[in-house]
């Protein structure tokens, strides 16, 4: 089906400009000539970038390879990528985010991998994907066109990526924290030192990993560049020192010593449900005197947006979250559903300007307390996080 065709087309006005539509018909043209080996697919929910960055890391140790850039729209990212490739090219590792229906119809007219890695899937734009099962159709069709010689490399862990296995005559790799059920799994995980330590098995093999990223979710990044890995036919060892390799990504649960002796996790970068669940995880596992939750608003969360935010509340409150502040917008709903709760009405601001939360945590935070900032890309919390840690 040509471009035009696409379902997504009307959703794609750049590609309507004749430079962004030739560069697809030559990134598509400069595919063919790799075999479909050559390409990976990521896609997910929630984790795909570390995902992508963590097998960019493992399959260096071995391969030329390419891979998306952070922080391009993937529609232009992916053609763009491909025309990265030279002759020694070996591997390409392609992040495809979907946030229209069809829009994974148009990366595969683009290229077939023979390998796809599925990370997590959950609302994350259900403005754009109505229902998880719309969600799970779409981030399947990914899996449904692997070559039965292929690899689909799925986290068990998360059931809806599960239900994917059915879909391919590929082989199946799982991962996740299973010993039962996955080939590669990961034990006694555990937060030391702004690092993350986990043993990584593989049947009788285990190898411990000292990985630069702080979160117990990040794991599961790992473990997907491992299983990538021995699909490939690289050992343990070197898969250690690739992973051991990734540095943690700007605004992506960084901890950065604060003002007035505090500290803080700088994850601004975005925020979804199950990303903002597992940041307020974090929070509560690492030690510290008091915790501080600084939250803007998810977006692009449609109908279920009130819903969600009040699902995080309840996590909050569970938690005994110390102080909240919230920026604007629909993040306006965890403050409403945490006084319905009986948190403190003296704990929790709401409705915060960027500028006024800088005032509040420099009046509220002291040595020992730990911050969360976190919030969706477009309320700009990064500019707190300047204001507030020693990292400017």
């Amino acid at each position: 089906m040509e471009i035009y065709q696409h379902p997504v087309w009307n959703n794609l006005k750049a590609y309507k400009k004749p430079a962004h539509l030739a560069r697809f018909f030559l990134a598509r043209n400069l595919a063919k000539l790799y075999p479909r080996s050559s390409f990976i697919g990521i896609t997910g929910s929630v984790g795909k970038t570390t995902t992508k960055e963590t097998c960019l890391s493992v399959l260096a140790e071995k391969f030329k390879v390419v891979a998306t850039r952070e922080n391009f729209d993937p529609i232009f990212n992916i053609p763009a990528t491909i025309l990265r490739m030279r002759p020694n090219t070996q591997k390409a590792i392609l992040e495809m985010g979907i946030e229209y229906p069809g829009e994974m119809n148009f990366y595969l007219s683009l290229v077939k991998p023979a390998t796809a890695v599925v990370t997590r899937i959950s609302f994350a734009h259900s403005q754009f994907l109505g229902d998880i099962n719309q969600i799970l159709e779409e981030k399947g069709k990914l899996i449904r066109q692997l070559p039965k010689d292929g690899f689909a490399i799925l986290n068990w862990d998360d059931l809806n990526v599960r239900k994917l296995a059915k879909d391919t005559e590929a082989k199946v790799i799982f991962f996740g924290t299973d010993p039962q059920s996955c080939n590669f799994w990961a034990s006694n995980i555990r937060l030391e030192n702004g690092l993350t330590r986990f043993e990584l098995n593989y049947g009788v093999e285990r190898v411990e990993i000292f990985l630069n990223l702080l979160g117990k979710h990040f794991v599961y990044s790992a473990l997907a560049a491992a299983a990538l890995g021995v699909s490939l036919g690289m050992n343990l060892i070197n898969i250690k020192k690739g992973l051991e390799k990734v540095a943690s990504a700007p605004h992506r649960l960084q901890l950065l010593e604060g003002l007035n002796g505090c500290y803080v996790l700088d994850d601004t970068y975005n925020s979804s449900p199950v990303a903002l669940e597992e940041a307020l995880n974090v929070l509560n596992e690492l030690s510290a005197r008091r915790r501080i939750a600084v939250l803007g608003e998810m977006r692009e969360l449609g109908v279920y947006s009130e819903q969600l935010h009040r699902e995080i509340a309840r996590k909050i409150y569970k938690d005994k979250i110390d102080y909240v502040f919230l920026g604007g917008g629909d993040v306006r709903f965890i403050g409403d559903e945490l006084i319905k709760l009986g948190y403190l009405p003296e704990k929790i601001e709401v409705n915060l300007s960027n500028s006024q939360i800088v005032a509040r945590i420099l009046r509220t935070a002291s040595k020992g307390d730990l911050i969360l900032i976190k919030g969706s890309r477009a309320v700009k919390l990064d500019e707190v996080v300047a204001r507030i840690s020693k990292s400017k």
